[in-house]
Parts: C-alpha cells; sequence; structure tokens
C-alpha cells in the first residue's frame, strides 16, 4: 500500500495531475557528449499556452537543485508545447564529475494558483484520523514503543507525500532520540524556506490528543494538501521529539540539523490547536500579560475571556510573520478568531510563552510564531488522562490548518509548474563512475572508423573485467569480457557494426569502473 501512495505522490508532484491547468512536462531522452560538455536533453511539453522552461542540476544526490546556467534551446519565456522540444546545457564550467549530476526540468505556464481551493481541501475526518494514529502515551520513559510507533507513521507519511524525508538523530538522557523531516523542494529559490512543525512526544500518564497529537495533524494535514502544488521557495515539515523535556528536539535541530543550503525565513509552529470553548470565563491569562499586551488581553475581556480563539505568539523580529498570518486568516478563513502577540527579544520577559519549539528558534535569530490555544490557560485536561479526542473541537482545529496553511502557502508562492527528472549516471556508466580502476586505460584510434585498440597498463595481478560500450540515449550495444595480464596488454575491440556517433565505453571490474568517451566515424 505504501509503494501506492509513493506512485500517486510521484504522478501529482512530478507530472502536474493535481489539476488539469497544471503544464505537464516529460523528459523523452537525455544524450551527454563528454567530448564537448554537453547535455542534450529532449523532452514534450503539454498545455494550452506557451510556458517558462529552466533547467535545475543537482551534485549532492538529488538532495538540493540550482538553476543552471549555459543553456540553450528551449529554454525560457514562450516555449509553445510541443512533443519533440530539446535543451543543451554545457557543463565545461562544473568542477565536479557529470556522472554525479541529476537534473529537473520544470514548465510553468504563469497561471494563478488558487490558495483557497487549497485552504477548502482541509478536511476534519483526515485529521480526526491522524490523532487517532498518534494519541496514546507516547514517552521515553513509559512508553517508547508507542513514541517509536509515531515516529515511523510520521515517516511513512511524509515519504508517502513525495518529501524527502529523514530522520534527525540525536541523543539524550542515554537515548537515541529522533526529529522526523521532510522537506518539498521550491522549483525557484529552493534555498529560502518555510517551516511547519509540531511536536509529538507527550508526557507520562496522559493521551496527550491536544498536547500535541492535535499539532501532529495539523502539520499532516498542511504537507497532505501542499505537497500537491509546487511553489517558488521550499517547504519543510517537522515533527519534533522530547519537546516535553525542555524543547531538545528542536534545540538540536537548530544546532546542527539545518542544512547548510537553507535560508529559513520563517517558521510556523502548532502547538495545542484543537481546545474551544465559546463559554464565558473559559480563558484565563498569565500573570502580567495585561500589563505587557494591554490590546491583547482587552480582546480577551471584551469577550468575557471565551477561549474561542487561536493565540499567535511571536516576537518583535517576527512581525512580518505575524502580519502575514493575520493577512491570510483574515483572507481565506474570517470565521477564525485570532489574537496576536510580540514578545520583545527571544521572550525571556515570558517564560509562559516560550513554552514550544518556536523558542528555539528565536533564540538561534530566526522568525517563528507558536499557534496555541492556550494550554493549561483554557483546557483544563492539559497533562492529564483526560486530553482525549473527544474534548477537542475538530471545526476550531481545521479553521487553525486552514489558515496556517494559507499563510506557508502565502510565503512560499504557488505557481502553476510541473517538473519532471532525471539522473545521468544511468547513461554514463554502470555502477559507481570511474571508483578505483586498477589500471590506466587508453584508446585509439579515437575517433575509429570501427575497429578500436584498447591499452590497459597495470602492475596488479591478472583480473578480468567486462566491456560495455553504451549509446548516448543509454542503450548497451556492445559487451564482452575481457582477461587482463599483469603489464600492459592491447585488445581490439570491434565496433564496426555500429552507426557513426559519440558512445561511452565503460570497464567494471567487481565494484571498481571507469568510463571513457568514444567516437566512430
Amino acid at each position: 500500500m505504501k509503494n501506492f501512495f509513493l506512485l500517486a505522490a510521484c504522478l501529482i508532484t512530478c507530472s502536474g495531475l493535481a489539476q488539469n491547468s497544471f503544464p505537464n512536462i516529460e523528459i523523452i531522452s537525455v544524450e551527454v557528449d563528454e567530448i564537448s560538455e554537453d547535455v542534450v536533453v529532449n523532452y514534450s511539453l503539454e498545455d494550452e499556452t506557451s510556458c517558462e522552461v529552466w533547467l535545475k542540476i543537482s551534485e549532492d544526490g538529488g538532495e538540493y537543485y540550482e538553476t543552471s546556467q549555459n543553456v540553450s534551446g528551449d529554454v525560457g519565456d514562450g516555449i509553445a508545447p510541443a512533443n519533440e522540444r530539446s535543451l543543451t546545457w554545457n557543463y565545461a564550467n562544473l568542477e565536479g564529475s557529470i556522472a554525479d549530476i541529476q537534473i529537473k526540468i520544470y514548465a510553468s505556464d504563469g497561471a494563478a494558483v488558487s490558495i483557497q481551493e487549497m485552504v477548502d481541501q482541509v478536511d476534519e475526518n483526515q485529521l480526526l484520523n491522524y490523532m487517532e494514529n498518534v494519541v496514546g502515551e507516547r514517552n521515553y520513559l513509559t512508553d517508547p514503543v508507542h513514541l517509536q510507533e509515531v515516529r515511523d507513521f510520521l515517516t511513512d507519511e511524509f515519504s508517502g507525500a513525495g518529501l524527502q524525508t529523514e530522520g534527525h538523530e540525536f541523543a539524550f538522557a542515554a537515548n537515541t532520540m529522533e526529529n522526523i523531516l521532510g522537506r518539498k523542494s521550491g522549483a525557484r529559490q529552493e534555498d529560502i524556506t518555510y517551516i511547519i512543525d509540531g511536536h509529538f512526544d507527550g508526557v507520562s500518564d496522559s493521551p496527550g490528543a491536544d498536547d500535541n497529537a492535535s499539532a501532529v495533524a495539523g502539520v499532516l494535514e498542511s504537507l497532505r494538501i501542499l505537497s500537491q502544488y509546487e511553489f517558488e521557495h521550499s517547504l519543510r515539515f517537522i515533527g519534533f521529539d522530547t519537546e516535553e523535556y525542555g524543547l531538545i528536539g528542536s534545540n538540536r535541530y537548530n544546532l546542527n540539523g539545518i542544512k547548510s543550503y537553507e535560508e529559513i525565513e520563517g517558521v510556523l509552529n502548532f502547538e495545542m490547536i484543537g481546545y474551544f470553548s465559546d463559554a464565558p470565563n473559559s480563558q484565563t491569562l498569565p500573570v502580567g500579560f495585561d500589563l505587557l499586551f494591554p490590546g491583547a488581553a482587552q480582546e480577551v475581556a471584551d469577550d468575557d475571556f471565551r477561549g474561542n480563539f487561536i493565540t499567535v505568539v511571536g516576537n518583535v523580529d517576527s512581525n512580518s510573520l505575524i502580519d502575514a498570518y493575520e493577512e491570510a486568516s483574515e483572507s481565506y478563513v474570517p470565521e477564525l478568531r485570532v489574537i496576536s502577540v510580540a514578545v520583545p527579544g527571544t521572550g525571556t520577559i515570558t517564560p509562559d510563552l516560550r513554552r514550544s519549539d518556536h523558542a528555539s528558534f528565536w533564540d538561534n535569530g530566526i522568525e517563528a510564531l507558536m499557534l496555541t490555544d492556550g494550554a493549561n490557560f483554557r483546557n483544563q485536561n492539559y497533562h492529564t488522562p483526560d486530553d482525549v479526542i473527544d474534548s477537542l473541537n475538530l471545526t476550531f482545529m481545521s479553521n487553525v490548518v486552514k489558515a496556517t496553511l494559507a499563510t506557508a502557502a502565502e510565503l512560499a508562492v504557488p505557481i502553476s509548474a510541473s517538473f519532471d527528472q532525471f539522473d545521468l549516471s544511468t547513461v554514463l556508466s554502470v555502477g559507481e563512475h570511474d571508483h578505483d580502476f586498477p589500471a590506466e586505460v587508453r584508446v585509439f584510434p579515437n575517433p575509429t572508423d570501427g575497429m578500436l585498440m584498447l591499452e590497459i597498463s597495470t602492475v596488479e595481478a591478472p583480473f578480468r573485467t567486462r566491456v560495455e560500450v553504451y549509446s548516448l540515449d543509454g542503450k548497451l550495444v556492445h559487451r564482452e569480457v575481457l582477461n587482463i595480464s599483469g603489464g600492459t596488454s592491447r585488445t581490439e575491440i570491434d565496433l564496426s557494426e555500429l552507426s557513426s556517433g559519440n558512445y561511452m565505453l565503460n570497464l567494471i571490474s567487481g565494484e571498481a569502473s571507469t568510463s571513457l568517451g568514444v567516437v566512430v566515424e
């Protein structure tokens, strides 16, 4: 079943099938000319209008892509749909090996993408289902088994939605704990990153529905919807471990979990988002709240202290993020009551407003918000056995998720686009490229009229090697096995039946290999 969801996610994100209005771009073939140092990408483009097409390359195994330079052909603005299009990337300035490169080709038709359509997909039944998979004691001391089950559940949901998924392990109290990270890369400036997060651990002797299964459900419902679309910037989704013991997971993430290529521009931290009460005097405030935030305190008092709002807690440096949340909420979820506060500095003057993972980002100089129903200042079931799903309000929770999802979407900038990707190693070699081959290799004449002399010089003991010749569209056109003696040996390879053109000759011996370009005239 997991493979089915992975396939479905790929079809949605890679082929633009989530909406008929998205363009569809598909790589037909890739040719690599190691002599001219050109990569030719032949592709098809389907849409109702002309598109912008661009190429991105990755040198780290497909984790991070940068927009490539020195690209010509059917690239840039105004590319009309056609079954056969082609672009050429000259990689002469590439510092590493071309065999290590993965490529993505994007197409965007510039059409507007509806954030309201995303918001409308938030489903209370989905939120309930997610919470049912999380609730239950999940504490590393009293129920490590369920804690691990929740980690595995998050990992499966992240990867099933097509995210780049990984665990971020760290040591705590002689145990290995693990944050769960998922990433949807941006189509343009993917270094710019926005985070939606929530912690998944809980205290002992509590099922932790509001604290913090509600947040986990919010993260998962946000990614379920946002993963169907393309954005200019990257979105990262995180489940933090060991929050209940002093924000340990988010502290460790800020210490060594942020990727070197990431510029985190904003964090939306869910912390208890499911408890709602319209009864007078169901909301209390921390001591001194009215002195620091008289406007917010007056809003609560004017409504008879009803616990019917979401509190948006930022620091002064996060004011632009607060503004973004308020604007998105007003535009897409006007029925959600929002009360916002901005603490000075990193909030040390207001410790009650530092009680979640957003504070770790404040300490790291990163804009972050805590989205909270108020914890024990509203929910009397906080940290008790009574913190159960039936005590929560799914409509309120759904509205909080809608506002948060809309904020993230506005910040990341949705675009009407799709992409296809390709691993160049599949047309350059089999196995490792140029990896510890136990001999020096030379071919001549090159170009050849069909009879190619292969010279192999080695001081090692005799060995066997497999010779494979590939056309640049990845087809195997010649194969034989040679027994190589010590010293220098020469073997004639008959390529006379091949058509004129460029080929890749691979020598493979065990786990070692090397590759050479060959031209047949």
